[in-house]
């Protein structure tokens, strides 16, 4: 079982290499990932596919345009993550 807090810190690495000018310091778990961290739509399926891949899960793209803060994604990535039995 991963922890939320495991999962944002991946998170922040994955952000900090796909977010081009993005300090990993800028990303709190409340950050807006559009407003906060400058995500914008070519960035979310960079984003999308990076978690993808990285957690070996699928997000469709009715939850990932739903995911507007790191809190919401580390949630859904923990959720998705844990339900697998």
């Amino acid at each position: 079982m991963i922890s939320e807090q495991s999962v944002y810190q991946d998170l922040v690495v994955l952000f900090s290499k796909t977010i081009e000018d993005l300090v990993p310091e800028q990303v709190q778990l409340d950050s807006d990932l559009e407003g906060d961290l400058g995500v914008d739509s070519l960035a979310r399926l960079e984003i999308v596919a990076a978690i993808e891949e990285r957690w070996n899960i699928k997000i469709p793209e009715e939850v990932a345009d739903a995911l507007h803060t790191v809190r919401q994604t580390a949630r859904y990535i923990d959720q998705a993550t844990n339900t697998s039995t």
